[in-house]
């Protein structure tokens, strides 16, 4: 790893998930051997307390998601191995959630950080992107046997406007790091197109049982190079939300997740 992406991935511990997860463990220690609050640290108190506790309980709890799937059982029992009430899980009030949302939010920190680096290796901003979603799609294969059920709470309709503000988040990520930073007349339509690109393609291999996934990646690259045609489809739509959950909504039902 250079230089330059240590010294990013140590600036993004104060910010993902996963960070401040571990910052609250050496803080913890460092308390219980006695230590003190310096003067002048700018340390919140209860507040950040809170937080970074609310924090290391949802990252534990994605160890419990292979037993307890996204539940608030997940959560519960994290909270008890970690000492505290099993009502500590009230910090996943939504619970399901409240535990895809934040495994979304820690896994595009995580592949932010660790594609930075190596984007200038790529000639154009096709490849790129093929590669940030790549590495993003790696990110959930821990979790690939119990991801569908994650995608059926996220298509439940209360659910869906989260849905789109994590995908169009991660798509608009996406472009950013391949070096898109226009507000082109067809921003909504590329960035809905990547969008349907990297959804179906993590479904996909959610059903895939080829030795490394090889089929997933081939998957991906195929769509691809369908995305011009998608791009084109989806400039044809004023309201990119409607578009967007159109997509959403056909993309896990042509995989069995949400009923037609």
């Amino acid at each position: 790893m250079s230089l330059r992406l240590l010294t990013r991935a140590a600036a993004a511990t104060s910010r993902t998930p996963f960070g401040r997860c571990c910052a609250v463990q050496s803080q913890t220690r460092y308390f219980q051997q006695g230590g003190s609050i310096p003067e002048g640290a700018g340390y919140s108190g209860h507040d950040n307390t809170k937080n970074n506790t609310n924090l290391q309980i949802l990252d534990l709890a994605l160890t419990k998601v292979h037993e307890h799937g996204w539940s608030t059982a997940a959560v519960a029992h994290a909270a008890t191995e970690l000492g505290l009430s099993s009502m500590a899980h009230g910090v996943a009030p939504d619970g399901a959630i409240s535990l895809i949302s934040h495994f979304m939010d820690r896994a595009l920190d995580e592949t932010t950080i660790e594609v930075d680096d190596q984007l200038h290796e790529f000639d154009s901003t096709a490849e790129c992107l093929r590669f940030i979603c790549t590495t993003r799609l790696k990110q959930t294969l821990p979790y690939v046997k119990r991801w569908p059920e994650a995608a059926a709470v996220l298509a439940q309709p209360q659910n869906v406007p989260l849905a789109m503000r994590q995908l169009t988040n991660l798509s608009s990520q996406m472009w950013y790091l391949a070096g898109d930073k226009s507000t082109r007349i067809d921003w909504y339509a590329r960035r809905s197109a990547l969008a349907a690109v990297y959804l179906s393609t993590e479904l996909f291999m959610c059903e895939d049982r080829s030795p490394g996934h090889q089929d997933t990646w081939r998957f991906l690259k195929d769509r691809f190079e369908n995305m011009d045609k998608a791009e084109t489809i989806a400039s044809k739509t004023v309201a990119f939300g409607e578009q967007f959950s159109r997509n959403l909504y056909n993309i896990l039902a042509s995989r069995g997740y949400v009923s037609h």
